[in-house]
């Protein structure tokens, strides 16, 4: 299952397909040759009333299968099973596909030799959590995983199991118990001992027999705790992209045979929420496809129960997805145009403002320029004026007014090759032959040389007081001296 994130309203996706299930009961054992032929016989009704389909895993690949659900194959398989204490064929009343499969089961057989190689390479207990089975109270079910090399075709699985416990010591291990035959490379596994490890064993059969070796699991330990565990953190996020998805994310996080098999995650952003239950399969990423660009997305995980009515404490992360020019390149028609950048005003002697950017594309990938400048404070003509330029340009030089107090909006508008346009704004203010801008261009060195002649001119002013005053008022004081004496 692929997430796809296109709607603004809530979807609940569900990929909890049914999958046939064994019990594992150590004292009944079902002979070997026995469902060998029958996955033999099974596997030659496939072949003939079944067809190749594909599904997607959780990580986006592709799975290729033989699909079997039809009801043809039904009466093939009934066919297989019901002749089997039956010698005489003409006295079956048997007919159509039901005839025929009767007629595979006597061509089938327990004993043909390895025909090619196994399309499985590994087999693995996925998962595990306490058993929803009425009768099964205090133990676990699980789900086997198969993974595959290549396409299957038209097979059949048999599936082998085998128990030990620890105690004294030693392991007391039991015999290879055959349990089955599957046509899913999903098998649920149903009443396992909480404390008890199990190992599993695959034989692949096709049409013409059994296909390469066996393939045998590791052993895996139930756990001794009835609860459904938690998702283990941290979810990391790898971001993607592909032609057929587009923007895409991978979800991992930490996997063990002790994690739940069912899982609910919540994607969502600022338009989009999209809730799904899962099923765990053999692949350890979850695809999530079609993912906006360049957007801010929260992702959630939480375990379910074996009936999905039950969910643990999620585990988040936060992720922003590809930008468009990662993908495609600076400027690409393929993505939405940018405004231009680092917008820069200088303040010329001859009262013009010379405004410079950085063009945010190619210049071929750029239609024209739209420079509108307007007054919005002061005693300025208010009128807005445009001005249009080529794709090269990067300047322009704007011609102020002078001796008044204005303050203007300068706004830069680029327009791609197919009309889309996108404007950054800065901001100029005339004040008495001072000129600022919002880029702070203005040199605050002349302001400083301007405001040190005003202190130094202050202190001339006093010294010159002081140098012509003083000696009066001490020849004044000298004659009331001599006066008084």
């Amino acid at each position: 299952m692929i997430m796809r994130l296109h709607s603004s309203i809530l979807i609940l996706l569900c990929t909890t397909n049914l999958v046939i299930s064994f019990v594992v009961l150590p004292y009944i054992q079902i002979d070997y040759a026995h469902l060998i032929r029958v996955a033999h016989c099974k596997a030659k009704c496939s072949e003939k009333y079944g067809y190749p389909k594909t599904k997607e895993n959780l990580d986006g690949s592709i799975d290729e299968y033989f699909f079997v659900d039809t009801e043809e194959y039904s009466k093939c398989e009934n066919g297989c099973l019901q002749f089997q204490h039956r010698r005489d064929m003409k006295r079956s009343n048997l007919t159509g596909e039901t005839l025929q499969g009767a007629k595979f089961w006597l061509e089938s057989t327990a004993h043909s030799g390895k025909v090619g190689s196994s399309p499985v390479s590994t087999i693995e207990l996925l998962c595990q959590m306490p058993s929803a089975t009425p009768d099964l109270d205090d133990s676990f079910e699980g789900l086997l995983g198969l993974t595959k090399v290549r396409p299957s075709g038209p097979v059949q699985y048999v599936v082998q199991w085998k128990q030990r416990t620890y105690a004294l010591g030693y392991y007391d291990e039991s015999q290879w118990i055959t349990a089955s035959v599957e046509s899913d490379g999903m098998i649920k596994v149903d009443g396992m001992i909480p404390g008890v490890q199990y190992k599993f064993l695959v034989t692949v059969v096709g049409p013409a027999g059994k296909l390469g070796d066996t393939i045998q699991s590791e052993w895996t330990e139930i756990s001794n705790t009835l609860t459904v565990k938690a998702p283990g953190a941290p979810l990391i996020v790898k971001n993607g992209f592909n032609s057929e998805q587009g923007v895409v994310a991978h979800l991992h996080f930490p996997r063990t045979a002790y994690d739940s098999c069912y899982f609910r995650l919540q994607v969502k952003n600022a338009t989009n929420s999209v809730v799904s239950d899962l099923r765990v399969d053999p692949t350890y990423s979850i695809l999530l496809s079609h993912l906006e660009f360049d957007s801010s997305y929260a992702v959630t995980l939480s375990a379910l129960s074996s009936d999905q009515n039950t969910a643990t404490n999620p585990i988040s992360v936060r992720f922003n997805s590809f930008q468009c020019k990662q993908v495609y390149g600076k400027g690409s028609l393929q993505c939405a145009p940018e405004p231009v950048s680092n917008i820069r005003v200088a303040i010329e002697a001859n009262s013009t403002a010379q405004i410079t950017w950085t063009a945010s594309a190619e210049p071929e990938n750029i239609l024209t320029y739209a420079i509108t400048y307007q007054a919005y404070l002061g005693p300025c003509n208010k009128d807005p004026t445009t001005v249009y330029l080529g794709a090269p340009s990067t300047s322009y030089e704007m011609l102020l007014p002078r001796n008044v107090h204005c303050e203007f909006m300068f706004r830069i508008t680029n327009y791609d090759a197919i009309g889309r346009e996108a404007f950054a704004e800065t901001r100029i203010a005339v004040m008495q032959e001072r000129l600022i801008s919002s880029s702070f261009t203005v040199p605050l060195i002349a302001i400083g040389i301007s405001f040190a002649f005003l202190i130094l001119a202050v202190c001339c002013f006093a010294v010159c007081r002081c140098c012509n005053k003083c000696p009066v008022k001490v020849s004044e004081n000298k004659a009331k001296l001599t006066d008084y004496a």
